[in-house]
C-alpha cells in the first residue's frame, strides 16, 4: 500500500512540491513493474489476435507508460522548462535525470513506430492482390527501421549534447573498422537487401543455385534456406547466391518438359508425330494450352528421334515425374498399336572359319531386316 500511494502521490500533493530521492525510486520502480506487467499482457494478447495487433497494442501502452512517468517526474522535478530546452537542443545546463527521460521516451517512440510498421507492411494489411510484394514489404520494414533507431541513437546523442559532426565523424571511421572486420558478413547482409529488391525467387519457389535445387523456405537479410529433393536443409549465405546461376522454374506458374522417342527409319516421321501428340491429347497430366508439339529432332544409329514436347502448370518435381511417366506410358501404347516400333541397338557376330576370330559390328535395323529376308 505505501508503494501504490507513492504512485499516487503525484495526482494528490502539488506540483511545486520538493521531491526526495526516495519518491524518484518509487516513481520509477512502480514504472518498471507496470511496464512489465504490460509487456506481460502483450505477450498474453497473441493467443487471441494477430501478433502484429498485438505488438501494436503493447507498443502504444509502454509509449504512453513512459511520456506519462516522465511528464509526472519532470514536474515532480520542476524541471519542465529544462525539458523544453533540451527538446529544443538549447546548451544549456540541466539536471540529468530530464535527460534520461527523454532519452527513454525517444527510444520508446522509436520502438512504437517499427511496431507500427511491422504491423502495416508485414501483417494487418498483407494482401494476395496487392502489387508490392512480400520481399518488398520486407526490405521496406528493414530498411525503415534501421532509419527509425538510427534517428533515435543520434538524437539521444544531441541530448546529451555530443556534436553530431564529431558523431559523424567516428561513426565513418567505425564503419571502416567494422566494414573490414566483418566483410563477409556486411556483404552477406548488402546481398540480401539486393536479393529482396530484385526478387529473383519467393518463398515456396521451385529453384537450382549453383548446384542445389529445391524449395526456398525462408529468406533473411544474410541467409537464404532451401529445402533440396532429398529432404535436407541447405543454407547458403547471401553473398553466395549473389554470385551463382539462379534458375527458377516456379516463377511462370508453367514448365515446358521433353520426351525423345526414337522410332524405325521405315516409319514416317509425320505419321509417327501425329499419333504421339494424340496419344497424350487428353492426358490430365499436360496443359493443352500452350498445345503439346513433336519435332524430328537427329538421325541416331537406330532410330529416327522424335522430340515431343509439353508443359505442365504449377510445375513441382512431383508433377514433372507424373507428366513425364504419363506421356510415356501413353505413347509407347498408341505406338504398339499402330504398330511402330521403338527400336534398339543391334549386333552381327560372324565368324570366317575355324582358325578366324570372330568379328562382332553394330547394324542398323533396316540393314539387320534385309539380310534376315536372304
Amino acid at each position: 500500500m505505501r508503494g501504490i500511494s507513492w504512485c499516487l502521490l503525484p495526482l494528490q500533493v502539488p506540483l511545486q512540491f520538493s521531491p526526495s530521492f526516495d519518491e524518484t525510486l518509487t516513481i520509477i520502480a512502480g514504472a518498471i513493474v507496470l511496464g512489465g506487467v504490460i509487456w506481460y499482457l502483450g505477450t498474453y494478447l497473441q493467443s487471441y489476435v494477430r501478433t502484429e495487433i498485438a505488438e501494436i497494442v503493447r507498443a502504444g501502452l509502454l509509449l504512453v507508460l513512459a511520456t506519462f512517468v516522465s511528464f509526472v517526474l519532470l514536474n515532480r522535478w520542476n524541471a519542465t522548462t529544462d525539458a523544453l530546452e533540451i527538446a529544443g537542443f538549447v546548451q544549456i545546463g540541466v539536471d540529468t535525470g530530464v535527460r534520461v527521460l527523454l532519452s527513454v521516451v525517444l527510444f520508446v517512440a522509436a520502438y512504437t513506430v517499427t511496431r507500427v510498421l511491422k504491423g502495416l507492411l508485414l501483417g494487418v494489411t498483407r494482401s494476395t492482390t496487392q502489387v508490392t510484394s512480400a520481399h518488398q514489404r520486407r526490405v521496406s520494414f528493414y530498411i525503415s527501421q534501421i532509419v527509425l533507431y538510427t534517428l533515435a541513437v543520434f538524437g539521444t546523442f544531441a541530448l546529451w549534447g555530443f556534436e553530431l559532426s564529431n558523431l559523424l565523424l567516428s561513426a565513418g571511421v567505425l564503419g571502416i573498422i567494422l566494414g573490414l572486420a566483418f566483410q563477409s558478413t556486411l556483404a552477406s547482409i548488402l546481398a540480401g537487401f539486393v536479393l529482396m529488391l530484385s526478387r529473383p525467387f519467393d518463398v515456396g519457389h521451385w529453384v537450382r543455385i549453383g548446384d542445389h535445387e529445391g524449395f526456398i523456405t525462408e529468406i533473411t537479410v544474410n541467409h537464404v534456406r532451401l529445402r533440396n529433393l532429398d529432404g535436407e536443409h541447405v543454407i547458403l549465405p547471401n553473398e553466395a547466391v549473389g554470385n551463382r546461376t539462379i534458375i527458377n522454374r516456379s516463377v511462370e506458374g508453367k514448365l515446358r518438359q521433353r520426351v525423345e522417342i526414337g522410332i524405325d527409319y521405315d516409319v514416317d516421321p509425320e505419321r509417327a508425330g501425329d499419333i504421339a501428340l494424340e496419344a497424350i491429347a487428353d492426358l490430365d497430366e499436360i496443359m493443352t494450352q500452350p498445345a503439346p508439339q513433336v519435332f524430328p529432332l537427329r538421325f541416331d544409329d537406330s532410330a529416327v528421334v522424335l522430340d515431343l514436347r509439353f508443359w505442365i502448370e504449377n510445375p513441382t518435381p512431383q508433377r514433372k515425374w507424373q507428366s513425364v511417366q504419363a506421356v510415356i506410358h501413353s505413347v509407347k501404347s498408341a505406338f504398339k498399336r499402330e504398330g511402330i516400333k521403338i527400336p534398339f541397338p543391334q549386333r552381327e557376330i560372324t565368324r570366317r572359319g575355324a582358325g578366324d576370330a570372330v568379328r562382332i559390328r553394330d547394324v542398323e535395323p533396316t540393314e539387320a531386316r534385309r539380310d534376315q529376308s536372304k
